[in-house]
């Protein structure tokens, strides 16, 4: 009878084979966490010699009249969520518009773009991945084509070569999973596919292997010309131009696929050009990731950029490319003389030593692409008559020679300005103004006041309510203009529209962001862009107005020069005011023409409350002196639209990014490896016979 009772001692029992059946499972799952995190990769300091940086030479003629340039890209027109996808666009955009090559793009073939665009077929091509077991085994996958156009125009079919480019879309393979591969809804589920069984790692190496083989397919296809085709055509790429870390490892198959005589006559010079060195820096493939869509297991080659079992795909782009591009012509040679240090240089300072003993590790600036939002051509502001006049667009590509500006910052610059009401921007902004209050967007009393604008998102960082509060206090009229906000970060802002109301207004819708956007940077006298990248910074100068920046942002820009400290008073009446500008007028027409040593396009402030104000109260008493006077307004909203034009990719017949990338592919080409003569002669007698 009492052998059928529980013990205390069954209870201990059961109580420690739950506990071991914990502890079992806690150990378990803690492996596989740990096995599945990525090994800690050490990485030896290492102090490295410097080296005298030397730029272009400005003598170098850019690239041959017809040349065949393909950019590889992951982000391009609207398939973008980072500043990499603006930056290729507007390059190639300023390429297609100002150069003589011809332009192509590469990009994944991501879902959302199936209904944007008219799409075609153009080549069905097959690579080899590994299984579990290493057996190379074929994907098939599918190449499509679309005509990006820079600037649609309504009820306009039919466009000129230069307003658009062919842009070629490799689709996803045929097998699991790499058939889920580019499935995105929109831009912001590019970086990271949530796709069972396809990681980040194997998405981005199908892109780079398929993208490899199509450019091959380019190269060499010679099959597909048609028999009445001249004899001297035959299929080539120029340049191929690999766009960030992502797409580093293109130009090891293209290596091996030189090697291995698969690039026909003339293989593609390959550049590579690092657009963010921090985080591209970072970017790395485990090996075996690497080993899987590899044609030839070599993991010797591989061992120079291996560290704890991670492949840094920078520094392999690096030594596999013709040339090697950084953003900043400062940035690069400060890297080369080793006058910065900077997170995982050890990773590439080797590499980038090489190329730099080579003359080929060269430093660009990003352009900015002035005909996003162009004042002097905005369908929206021609329709209403309120347009920036072409005189000043003239006067401003005459002064607008940035090289005069690096030279020497305080240089004096003319400005012959136009007897016509017309030809003045400040009348355009008025006019631009008289809309608003129009429309109701603005009240009567703003006519007579400041006006300042913010464009961007609610962020902490962007001291709205400070500035609000500055602005209010110097009677200034403050637009908000956000593209979309949290409900929580809205009715924060709305509360700061009523605290001042009649001072502050906030829009925060995408549809109010597209309507109000243009019309109020056209009629604003102030943009405020603490955190402005060049490309807002840029937009904001373009339409004729200064900007409002904290230090951290200025300093990262070269173009950002800020206001003469401590040599104004606040309270100083416009005849007191000792300012380098001289006005002289034609004794018989009285038209001006004014002499300007000034050069400043920037209030800066240290994030500081204090230091906040003072750049504001600077900032409205310079536009309070200036609409005292027209010539003085005008010639003020003209430096400002200077600054934007220096900042593009286009600056003359031989200045900008544009043309310092025509003088890099030149550069590439020259130092690309050649077929010998009788692997030439041989293609060329297989080629004349395939077409007979």
């Amino acid at each position: 009878r009492y052998d059928r009772k529980w013990r205390w001692w069954h209870y201990l029992t059961i109580l420690i084979f739950i506990f071991g059946a914990l502890q079992a499972l806690a150990l378990i799952t803690g492996y596989q966490i740990l096995h599945n995190q990525a090994p800690s990769v050490r990485i030896a300091l290492r102090q490295y010699p410097p080296i005298p940086y030397k730029h272009l030479d400005p003598t170098l003629r850019p690239l041959d009249k017809g040349a065949i340039v393909y950019h590889v890209t992951k982000e391009f027109g609207i398939a973008t969520n980072t500043e990499l996808g603006p930056t290729v666009t507007s390059l190639v955009a300023a390429q297609q518009r100002k150069t003589e090559a011809n332009v192509r793009v590469v990009m994944p073939y991501y879902s959302f773009l199936k209904n944007k665009y008219p799409i075609e077929k153009v080549a069905d091509l097959t690579i080899d991945i590994r299984d579990k077991k290493r057996r190379l085994i074929p994907i098939d996958f599918r190449v499509w084509r679309m005509n990006y156009i820079f600037t649609p125009i309504a009820n306009v079919t039919d466009y000129p070569p230069q307003e658009y480019v062919p842009v070629y879309l490799i689709g996803p393979g045929n097998r699991r999973p790499f058939n889920q591969a580019f499935r995105a809804r929109n831009p912001s589920q590019m970086e990271m596919p949530m796709i069972e069984g396809l990681s980040p790692e194997w998405h981005d190496q199908f892109f780079v292997k398929a993208a490899s083989a199509f450019l091959a397919h380019q190269a060499s296809a010679v099959d597909e010309l048609s028999l009445f085709a001249p004899i001297g055509l035959s299929p080539h790429i120029d340049v191929v131009h690999l766009h960030g870390a992502a797409t580093a490892y293109v130009a090891k198959h293209l290596h091996d696929k030189r090697v291995a005589n698969q690039l026909g006559r003339k293989p593609p010079a390959v550049v590579y050009t690092m657009h963010d060195v921090v985080e591209e820096l970072r970017y790395t493939h485990s090996v075996s990731s690497v080993i899987k869509f590899a044609d030839i297991i070599e993991q010797q080659a591989l061992h120079p950029y291996v560290r704890g079992h991670r492949v840094f795909m920078s520094s392999l782009g690096m030594d596999h490319a013709n040339v090697v591009t950084i953003v900043g012509n400062e940035t690069a040679s400060e890297i080369v003389e080793g006058r910065v240090d900077f997170y995982l240089k050890e990773v590439v300072m080797d590499s980038v030593l090489r190329k730099a003993q080579e003359q080929r590790f060269i430093g660009i600036e990003n352009g900015v692409d002035l005909d996003v939002l162009n004042p002097f051509t905005a369908a929206q502001l021609t329709t209403r008559n309120f347009a920036y006049p072409a005189f000043a667009l003239d006067l401003i590509q005459r002064n607008g020679n940035p090289s005069q500006a690096r030279v020497n910052k305080a240089m004096t610059t003319t400005w012959p300005l136009s007897g016509m009401p017309n030809d003045y921007v400040s009348t355009s902004k008025d006019r631009a103004k008289r809309f608003l209050v129009r429309r109701s967007f603005l009240t009567e009393t703003d006519l007579k006041r400041p006006l300042a604008v913010y464009v961007g998102p609610l962020e902490e960082s962007a001291m709205l309510e400070a500035a609000a509060a500055h602005f209010s206090a110097r009677n200034t009229k403050f637009v908000i203009i956000a593209p979309r906000a949290p409900p929580s970060d809205l009715e924060r802002y709305e509360r700061l529209q009523e605290t001042y109301a009649g001072d502050v207004v906030l829009t925060a819708t995408p549809k109010q962001y597209r309507q109000w956007t243009v019309f109020c940077r056209a009629a604003a006298d102030l943009a405020y862009q603490p955190d402005a990248a060049q490309g807002v910074m840029g937009e904001a100068w373009w339409f004729g107005t200064p900007v409002i920046i904290s230090a951290s942002r200025a300093e990262d820009n070269a173009h950002v020069i800020d206001r003469p400290l401590n040599t104004v008073s606040p309270s100083a009446a416009p005849a007191v005011v000792q300012r380098d500008i001289h006005i002289m007028r034609n004794k018989r027409t009285r038209i001006p023409t004014v002499t300007s040593g000034e050069t400043y396009n920037a209030y800066v402030f240290d994030e500081t409350d204090a230091s906040l104000g003072l750049a504001i109260e600077d900032a409205v008493n310079d536009i309070t002196r200036n609409n005292a006077s027209k010539v003085l307004r005008e010639e003020f909203a003209l430096r400002m639209a200077r600054a934007a034009y220096q900042l593009g990719w286009y600056r003359g017949e031989t200045e900008g990014p544009v043309h310092d990338y025509g003088r890099v592919y030149k550069m590439a080409v020259a130092s690309r490896p050649t077929v010998s003569l009788s692997r030439h002669e041989i293609d060329e007698e297989e080629a004349l016979l395939r077409r007979l």
